[in-house]
């Protein structure tokens, strides 16, 4: 067994290197969701059904309509219309709003506000307006008055009252909104997060036509002071944000559109923030994310623009300062503006979802985080039936199967208490090998 042991190894890591392929060279494959659906701006990947697979939500601006698209095998996704009323619907969020272990549907409608699809736990929608905003256009969730519910965040873009607020969640689907800032030109995205890490909700966003990208301190009250982090005639119209140089602070993304650059702000630990490019010639960009796409540990960013027809991801080198490497997605998807990051083929890695309102598409790109090695289908499926297998705690495995753990350089680890990775597993049941990634 030993020898043999050492001999699959050898062959999968021959693959490895005959390939090109490391652990950050990751491929993404094209899949569609729905073609001929009429200007979509922005996709939400969510559980819709209860079926522990990645459903996707999407509006259609100019078709008026709302649907979900039910996973039935990760390639196959049957449309479910939820509305086609829903005016000039924008941004669309997908979570438990209620509290009763379903997800609901919200909304944002240019004419009628931010709507509510309540789930009745069998996936019929009864619908309710939340807040009488028009021009709602963007959304977030968080618990912004750390009450225990999750309340609601919207961006409001033109006249006669561009704002951004909050939408307190009283229970029972009662909800009352607040106004954070008012008479904002075209504010355009919004994001919550604790950006003072003194643990209350803060929000951040941008507003294109003023210039800014701003943050608004909660004072434990959600009482709310701007703080801007940028002022300039360049059109923010996105941002985010996250910890990307892994200093124990939260960054600040964003795009610039009149520029065509995503860019990054450095938190300096005290909300003083540098400014960074991550890149240029991305032409009319509109959204970005971050999260950790290659399963390095550092965090890459992912960003669409429309003008460019894009999608790509810039891979984060962790060095200090960053350098940042671009990977093209697609660069076919016309007019690319929303885009969320989810596992929707549940194989372990992030894939990529995406709405095109020229190409009045929805798609997603399956991320092969280790592509080239072949699952072997020869060990039993009620173990390993997908590549790479997630799992967390304890393998799988029969009693009397004896097998070996591997990491990627080869050494044997405890098997008995495997550290979140990805691992080579070397069964002696037919001599078979399978590779799996712990969380």
């Amino acid at each position: 067994m030993k020898v043999l042991c050492c001999r699959i190894t050898i062959i999968i890591f021959s693959l490895l290197i005959s390939t090109g392929v490391g652990f950050s060279d990751i491929s993404f494959a094209e899949h569609p969701i729905a073609n001929g659906y009429s200007n979509p701006w922005y996709v939400f990947g969510a559980d819709i059904d209860n079926d522990d697979d990645i459903d996707v939500v999407s509006a259609g601006r100019l078709g008026n309509c709302i649907a979900w698209w039910e996973n039935i095998d990760n390639i196959n996704f049957t449309q479910h219309d939820l509305s086609t009323t829903a005016y000039y619907a924008m941004g669309v969020y997908a979570v438990d709003i209620d509290d009763d272990n379903d997800v609901d549907i919200l909304c944002a409608s240019q004419i009628f506000g931010v709507e509510l699809y309540e789930n009745d736990g069998s996936q019929s929608f009864t619908y309710h307006i939340i807040a009488d905003w028009g021009f709602a256009n963007r959304l977030d969730v968080e618990d912004v008055d750390s009450d225990g519910d999750l309340d609601v965040l919207a961006v409001c873009c033109e006249a006669p009252s561009p704002m951004v607020g909050w939408i307190e969640n009283e229970g029972s689907l009662n909800f009352t909104p607040h106004v954070i800032k008012d008479n904002w030109d075209n504010v355009n995205c919004v994001y919550a997060i604790d950006l003072d890490d003194d643990d209350d909700v803060d929000v951040l966003a941008s507003a294109s036509q003023a210039g800014d990208i701003s943050w608004f301190e909660n004072d434990g009250s959600e009482n709310f002071t701007e703080h801007v982090i940028l002022h300039t005639l360049a059109r923010p119209s996105s941002v985010y944000a996250d910890d990307l140089d892994a200093d124990g602070d939260i960054d600040v993304l964003a795009t610039i559109c009149a520029v065509d650059q995503a860019v990054w702000f450095e938190n300096d630990g005290d909300e003083g923030f540098t400014q960074h490019v991550i890149a240029q010639a991305f032409f009319r960009p509109h959204m970005v994310r971050s999260a950790d796409m290659d399963d390095d540990g550092d965090l890459d960013v992912v960003g669409a623009a429309i003008n460019s027809n894009k999608i790509a991801w810039w891979e984060n080198n962790g060095s200090v300062p960053i350098q940042w490497t671009e990977h093209t997605i697609t660069n076919t998807f016309l007019g690319a503006t929303g885009i969320d990051l989810k596992d929707v083929d549940s194989d372990g890695d992030l894939d990529v979802l995406g709405a095109a309102q020229f190409g009045n598409s929805v798609r997603w790109w399956e991320n092969d985080l280790i592509p080239g090695i072949e699952e072997n289908s020869s060990v039993p499926v009620e173990y390993f039936d997908r590549f790479p297998t997630v799992i967390s705690g304890a393998l799988p495995l029969k009693p009397n199967f004896e097998y070996q753990i591997l990491d990627i350089a080869g050494r044997r680890v405890d098997s008995d208490n495997p550290q979140p990775g990805v691992y080579f597993i070397l069964i002696d049941d037919q001599y078979t090998k399978k590779i799996v990634k712990i969380r």
